[in-house]
């Protein structure tokens, strides 16, 4: 039975951080308020404007939680087997977010992946061709590919 204690003892030790989640880190007693780690706002606030098959431009950590949300992302979040072209999207990413990339190359990223979204910062890489429509909790910005990109 001590054994068993001991066990369910190191157990909610170890949950004691999501107990901030059900409560709310002010609600949390002194000595486990070190360990509450404050939740991931997500990518909900794009919903409203991407539709279920769209395609996005994002970054890496984007680009891991956009597609819960029903649109693809040029490059994916995690290792696509059946994905054959996977570097070659990657490699096209990194290229789109770099800032020496010319405006030209950049368009033509968008245009062979029938990119119809970009989440970049307040500040994007690029912004011809660019219209803001939501701004995220977290400084990103929503940015919708116009025609004349």
């Amino acid at each position: 039975a001590w054994v068993l204690a001991a066990a369910f003892a190191v157990g909610a030790w170890t949950q004691a951080g999501m107990l901030g989640y059900v409560v709310g880190p002010a609600a949390l007693p002194e000595a486990l308020a070190p360990r509450y780690t404050r939740p991931w706002t997500g990518y909900h606030w794009i919903t409203p404007y991407v539709r279920y098959g769209d395609v996005v431009m994002a970054r890496d950590f984007a680009s891991r939680l956009i597609p819960a949300y029903g649109p693809y992302t040029v490059a994916p979040g995690y290792p696509e087997f059946f994905l054959t072209d996977e570097s070659r999207r990657e490699e096209a990413v990194q290229r789109y977010y770099t800032r020496a990339t010319p405006r030209g190359v950049r368009r033509d990223i968008l245009r062979t992946y029938d990119v119809r979204w970009v989440v970049d910062g307040a500040e994007p890489v690029q912004t011809q061709g660019l219209r803001p429509v939501a701004h995220g909790p977290d400084g990103e910005v929503l940015y919708a590919v116009t025609p004349a990109s």
